[in-house]
């Protein structure tokens, strides 16, 4: 089934997009970009999961957010005009959901582990497909800036995922070359932001989150030599947190 994924992936790449930006390819876009993120999240929750399988707050935020992941489901399906191969990559995440609905979170074991890792490419592969098909050029500045947050967010997000991943012991994927991959492009991106005229208070929270990112990307080039997760990941958390506000500020500034 996975290798028929990949061909509808494929298949999907090749569809030219030739209609005009529509309310509804916006809901997709963002719809898209949800899935990725929540995709990272759940995994990083269950390999956390892994570690503590008795943290009812830990079960309970994967619980919801695979419900998340649900809804912006049930949002493509519901606009896109690309029925087939589309729902084809829509039936491909519900079944990836039913499969994590029925994981035993009382007992997590390194197979399901794996399992999620996996689930969590095929998310984020298929999501960029779907909203490639949506993709237009912006002439909004505001729209490129809301753009790079949300990716941020993301990226950032994969960073936990990876390290987690390495903590709890997963090793057929080179994990250096994978958080160093995302950590230049979070770079890239926190430089891209950093040269918007912001405001003052917008501007005290980017140099919040390039000050904290400094020291987190510290502990993910050495992971090998250091472990700090709880502190590694809070710190995360609050950077997505600081880049959530500057989403919104961009969007507010449509």
């Amino acid at each position: 089934m996975r290798k028929t994924f990949y061909l509808i992936l494929i298949l999907l790449g090749y569809i030219s997009n030739s209609f005009a930006l529509t309310r509804g390819d916006v809901q997709i876009i963002e719809a898209t970009e949800n899935i990725q993120y929540l995709g990272e999240k759940i995994t990083t929750n269950y390999f956390l999961i892994y570690q503590k399988p008795h943290d009812f707050i830990l079960q309970n935020e994967f619980k919801e957010n695979i419900q998340e992941i649900e809804k912006n489901i049930n949002t493509i399906a519901q606009t896109t005009k690309n029925k087939i191969t589309t729902q084809y990559i829509l039936k491909f995440y519900r079944h990836n959901l039913e499969e994590m609905k029925n994981l035993a979170l009382e007992s997590p074991n390194i197979q399901d582990a794996q399992l999620m890792l996996d689930a969590s490419e095929s998310f984020s592969q298929g999501a960029r497909s779907i909203a490639k098909q949506h993709q237009y050029q912006s002439t909004k500045k505001n729209e490129e800036m809301l753009v790079r947050c949300k990716r941020l967010i993301y990226l950032i997000e994969s960073t936990s995922k990876s390290y987690m991943a390495f903590q709890i012991g997963l090793q057929n994927i080179d994990y250096t070359q994978t958080i160093n991959q995302a950590i230049q492009k979070i770079n890239k991106d926190l430089l891209y932001l950093s040269k918007y005229p912001y405001k003052y208070e917008q501007r005290a929270k980017l140099n919040q989150i390039r000050n904290i990112w400094n020291n987190n990307q510290y502990f993910f080039i050495h992971m090998n030599e250091t472990t700090f997760p709880n502190l590694v990941l809070a710190s995360n958390e609050y950077i997505q947190e600081l880049l959530t506000y500057l989403e919104k500020h961009h969007k507010q500034n449509l």
